[in-house]
């Protein structure tokens, strides 16, 4: 009903001048570009590309000149470029001529590299692997993916196919979806990928047995797993054996594995933001000794407990594990 109030009172309250200018509220920017508003507030946040203008109550509106440059914007994402790249040349435009034209493509005076279109994922600035992964994934050509993701496993490691290879595509299919809520089946068929080829690589890599098992999972409520799959990947390469749990793992579960197998250490992964409180990490039983916990990915709340670990990326995850799991 309040949304419904909000949209019937436009005329009155969406549109106002400032200083002598028309400026206009997040919600009909939105739906002048037909994007979401939530879109344009990321841009804001992530690009810096955003209102200029406050009105009385401090809430903030987009002048004529910053809709000139969420056209300009938009016209260089339509037209195959990436958030970041036309973010970027949208800012260091000068945009006092600029009238936007979207049938035309890409608008006159871009100076950013071409980085695909339409469902193409866009890589800009990557190697000619990742363009060619990103030119499988966008043909949804899951075997190619595979193929890709193998080869670089074999070549530059775990690791580094993971920062390298596989997450600027990703990065470039979320910000995909984020424009126009499209893409994801083109997500799943190179998550697909990527999960069969990590799991492949870890289950053929000959690890040593006289090492204890390190216990893999995301938190429950949480399906996530492909950083789990690269971190497991990673310590098959380093020779150390894990049982990987799968994604949202429940609590009390996770603790019945631990008490049984005594690993260790036991890595848990959190990719929904306050998805997961750390404090429930002081539940997990104790052992003699006690395995090392790592935690990793951006949806944990609250103070990390004393005594566990938090890893700021895989590569630190996998050294973590790596020093209490050698004899």
């Amino acid at each position: 009903m309040l949304h419904n109030c909000e949209v019937s009172l436009t005329h009155t309250t969406d549109v106002e001048p400032v200083t002598g200018e028309l400026s206009v509220t997040v919600a009909v920017a939105a739906r002048r570009l037909g994007i979401s508003p939530a879109t344009l507030r990321t841009w804001d946040r992530r690009y810096g590309v955003g209102p200029s203008q406050r009105d009385e109550g401090k809430n903030r509106r987009y002048s004529p000149s910053d809709l000139a440059r969420l056209d300009y914007m938009t016209a260089l994402i339509r037209s195959g470029h990436s958030p970041a790249a036309s973010a970027a040349a949208t800012l260091g435009q000068d945009l006092a001529e600029f009238k936007p034209d979207h049938s035309k493509g890409e608008p006159t005076g871009s100076r950013i590299g071409r980085s695909g279109g339409g469902n193409v994922v866009a890589t800009p600035g990557c190697d000619r692997r990742a363009r060619g992964l990103a030119k499988a994934t966008s043909a949804l050509d899951q075997g190619a993916c595979a193929s890709i993701i193998n080869e670089s496993l074999h070549d530059i490691g775990v690791i580094p196919t993971w920062n390298e290879l596989l997450l600027p595509i990703l990065k470039s299919i979320g910000e995909m979806w984020e424009l126009r809520q499209c893409g994801i089946e083109v997500e799943h068929i190179l998550s697909t990928a990527i999960q069969s080829e990590f799991s492949r690589f870890a289950y053929e890599t000959k690890t040593k047995t006289s090492r204890a098992t390190v216990v893999l999972g995301s938190m429950s409520g949480d399906p996530h797993q492909l950083p789990v799959w690269a971190v497991g990947a990673g310590l098959a390469e380093r020779g150390i054996r894990f049982v990987h749990l799968g994604g949202s793992m429940p609590l009390e579960s996770l603790g019945d594995v631990i008490a049984r197998t005594g690993p260790r250490a036991v890595f848990l992964w959190s990719q929904i933001k306050g998805a997961s409180n750390c404090d429930e990490l002081t539940k997990l039983p104790s052992l003699r000794p006690n395995p090392r916990i790592v935690i990793g990915g951006p949806g944990w709340l609250n103070e990390v407990p004393r005594g566990v670990h938090m890893a700021s990326d895989l590569l630190t995850a996998v050294a973590l594990i790596s020093e209490v799991s050698s004899d």
